[in-house]
């Protein structure tokens, strides 16, 4: 009881000594035994320690060559499968449903091979990442920061980890409730759901690094608002004297963070970028699918179009993530900009506060804070109804073309 309060609860008590990284340390667990995190670390146990501490990967590192191996080799085994019966599954019987379903195969071991390439590229850098992170959470030691802690546990634990073990669920229900043989279904496991697990918990890695971002950035309002509260009840020439924090030294942490926030989107755009693909395709082809197999086959069951259904909206969850993320990251800034434009400045004596606020909002201007792939797109809000729009105009046409045979 006491471990599952550690890590899921959403108030951190003042004798719990809770640090930072150890809220990461459930979904690392899943991280590893899908092999996309190929190192072996040891959490800090929150008082001797708060960083990572790489230990033997061996295990790690294996489990990351059993997932290669495995989907590679089973997509291998399922192309042969349909070459040999494609005509007994409503879904690639006609040629054009055939093509789509073989796209989608090889699209998602793509991504999977995208994946793993870069967790054995950047496996060090994740480390290096985390207790980056852990480093300037230390250094602001005022503010709010037990809560924002819980909160930061009940986001990470409690919602991202939830949506992934309950579309873990759903996925396998849609699957294995088919009228499909033993071995079409293990093959549907290995090649459509497991690389589609794999791309939920990328997805959610990246999501819950800028969640941890994020909540950088908000200990940092949180010090700002403390400088507004001193400055509004100190004499202004004991303003500093009551600063543990000064402001040079939160616009030093603003930059490290704004930092990590750089390495994480370059850490991350390859993959992002195939999962984006694999989630375009998909919501082209499931709806056609669903169009094809109503309008043209007598053999296309309800449960067919449930299951279309349900990869549609896993889909659609991957995009809002991929949006919410840079739209947190967007109004956190903001409202650290707001912040420091709230602190009470008045006289000559308020010059060098003046000064340092000054300083830290233009490098607000020249700290650039969005999220892109490869420079070529943001993920912020927009990123939802751009990609399913363009996704609704390409069903159109192929619906236009569509025709029984």
């Amino acid at each position: 009881m006491f471990t599952l309060k550690k890590y899921f609860s959403p108030l951190v008590n003042k004798d719990e000594e809770l640090s930072f990284l150890q809220i990461f340390k459930p979904l690392y667990i899943v991280l590893a035994a899908l092999g996309l995190f190929p190192q072996t670390v040891r959490f800090p146990d929150g008082i001797q320690n708060t960083t990572l501490n790489i230990k033997n990967s061996m295990v790690n590192s294996m489990c990351t060559l059993f997932m290669i191996i495995t989907v590679h080799a089973f997509m291998v085994f399922h192309l042969q499968e349909l070459n040999v019966s494609s005509k007994d599954n409503s879904m690639t019987e006609d040629k054009m449903t055939l093509m789509s379903y073989i796209i989608d195969l090889v699209i998602e071991i793509l991504f999977c091979t995208v994946a793993y390439f870069c967790a054995i590229r950047d496996r060090n850098l994740y480390v290096t990442i985390l207790n980056d992170m852990a480093v300037c959470w230390d250094r602001l030691a005022m503010g709010k920061r037990r809560r924002i802690l819980g909160q930061l546990r009940v986001q990470i634990n409690c919602v991202v980890l939830a949506t992934l073990l309950a579309m873990m669920l759903v996925l396998a229900v849609a699957t294995y409730t088919g009228y499909s043989g033993v071995w079409k279904m293990i093959l549907v496991t290995l090649t459509f759901v497991l690389p589609d697990v794999i791309q939920f918990t990328m997805i959610a890695f990246y999501f819950v690094m800028i969640l941890m971002v994020v909540t950088l950035l908000r200990n940092i309002e949180e010090e700002f608002k403390l400088i507004s509260v001193v400055k509004g009840t100190v004499a202004n020439d004991f303003v500093e004297a009551h600063l543990v924090v000064s402001i040079s030294e939160i616009r030093e942490i603003y930059v490290k963070t704004l930092e990590i926030k750089r390495q994480i989107n370059e850490a991350f755009q390859a993959p992002l970028l195939v999962a984006m693909v694999v989630c375009f395709h998909e919501l082209v082809s499931m709806p056609h699918m669903i169009y094809h197999g109503l309008s043209f086959q007598a053999n296309f069951t309800t449960h067919d179009a449930v299951e279309c259904s349900v990869w549609v909206i896993n889909q659609l969850l991957k995009m809002y993530a991929l949006a919410k993320s840079g739209a947190l990251l967007k109004t956190q800034v903001n409202e650290i900009g707001r912040t420091i434009h709230n602190i009470p400045i008045s006289g000559d004596r308020d010059l060098k506060i003046y000064l340092d606020v000054l300083h830290f909002s233009s490098l607000m201007t020249y700290q650039d804070t969005a999220i892109t792939i490869y420079g070529y797109f943001p993920l912020d809000s927009t990123l939802v109804f751009n990609i399913v729009a363009s996704a609704a105009m390409y069903l159109v046409i192929l619906v236009q073309f569509d025709k029984p045979e």
